[in-house]
């Protein structure tokens, strides 16, 4: 997405109009025999026409005396370079590959050419509005409101990198409440009742297939109904983690970068004890290995089985209740509110950073109204 650029009466001197109606300058020259568009400011920040000629001046002089040029000047990047250093400082990260294929269909093509310093609100909302209509090649559908804002948040996360870590004086763009977030329903009200996670066990037991991969799904589906985790939080859980005779396991918490305790039924304990022998303290429970098993495999495994069993009939971007890998968790809160469990109990158990986050399962805990009226002392 290139900048459309109006001429000024000065060589090499452009301005366009932002959002409110407000003139941003630029001047362009040539770096390395390469052309520069490079941002100086507003008009309401005291920026003029013949201001941006005298630093296009000092610019070109830099350029061609590049030996006399004073070493502290510093070269902005553009983003797509300080995207690269951040994706391979990360590149231990469990959510990295995801968010490299997010920049690389969604930003580096809009963003990418441009410095850091190129990049403002307009150019962002822009980016958003174009993103709202544009059709996804993998769902032949728009793009949904949570990919957007995920979109948006990997954006203001690589500016803060770059922030931060390699000490820029630039603007984040995002971080202005000049670029809103899209409204996300994410309210799933699909959960498993018990008769429906009896149905889903019998399959796995009885699946054709390859011994090793039945073993894992089975382990991956039993860890997530005894602890509530998240995918990738249950694919992160090595054999260090696991302390049978406590009956625990410590859980990686990745979007609040925290640990917390999840605790082993017994149902699922004699098939930790299987799979912990023979592996390493470093080895990941469910690959078996000292690799994760990408995300990607799990679900290629699992939303066919949901599929033929509980969402036939269903269109495919059904949220609320079609039965995916996250139902599981909700499954895990959902069963323990229907039993009485103490909503504090269960915000604890499900690592949730507000209590707002729990409140919707309240809904399900069974009404003690009536004999706690009946139990009055009056």
């Amino acid at each position: 997405m290139g900048l459309k650029l109006e001429k000024t009466k000065y060589t090499g001197v452009f301005f366009r109009e932002n959002a409110d109606s407000e003139r941003v300058f630029y001047i362009r020259y040539k770096r390395f025999g390469k052309s520069v568009t490079e941002k100086i400011g507003t008009k309401a920040e005291g920026i003029t026409a013949a201001y941006c000629s005298k630093v296009r001046s000092k610019q070109t002089s830099i350029e061609r005396l590049k030996d006399e040029a004073p070493l502290n000047v510093k070269v902005i990047p553009t983003f797509d370079e300080v995207a690269n250093e951040y994706f391979e400082l990360k590149s231990d990260r469990p959510d990295n590959e995801n968010n490299k294929g997010r920049y690389k269909n969604h930003l580096k093509d809009a963003l990418g050419n441009l410095k850091l310093n190129e990049i403002d609100s307009d150019i962002v909302n822009s980016l958003i509005k174009k993103k709202k209509t544009e059709i996804s090649p993998k769902t032949n559908k728009t793009y949904a409101p949570k990919t957007i804002n995920d979109m948006i948040n990997l954006t203001g996360t690589i500016f803060n990198f770059a922030i931060k870590q390699k000490d820029l004086k630039v603007i984040n763009p995002v971080s202005n409440h000049k670029v809103e977030k899209l409204k996300v329903d994410n309210d799933r009200e699909r959960y498993l009742d018990i008769d429906e996670v009896k149905k889903l066990i019998e399959y796995l037991e009885n699946r054709d297939g390859k011994e090793y991969v039945n073993e894992y799904i089975m382990l991956f589906i039993k860890i997530s109904l005894s602890t509530g985790a998240r995918l990738t939080s249950v694919l992160t859980i090595t054999k260090a983690d696991v302390n049978l005779n406590q009956e625990t396991i410590t859980i990686k918490n990745h979007k609040s970068n925290r640990t917390y305790t999840g605790h082993i039924h017994s149902s699922l304990k004699p098939l930790l004890e299987k799979r912990l022998k023979g592996l390493s303290p470093i080895d990941y429970l469910i690959s078996g290995t000292p690799s994760m098993l990408s995300r990607n495999a799990i679900n290629k495994v699992l939303q066919p089985i949901f599929d033929k069993l509980f969402n036939q009939g269903l269109a495919s971007d059904d949220r609320k209740r079609r039965v995916v890998i996250h139902t599981l968790r909700h499954t895990f809160a959902s069963l323990l509110a229907i039993q009485g469990t103490p909503i504090y109990t269960i915000k604890k158990l499900m690592d949730h950073s507000d209590i707002n986050q729990t409140m919707r399962y309240a809904k399900l805990q069974p009404e003690a109204g009536a004999s706690a009226v009946k139990e009055l002392n009056i």
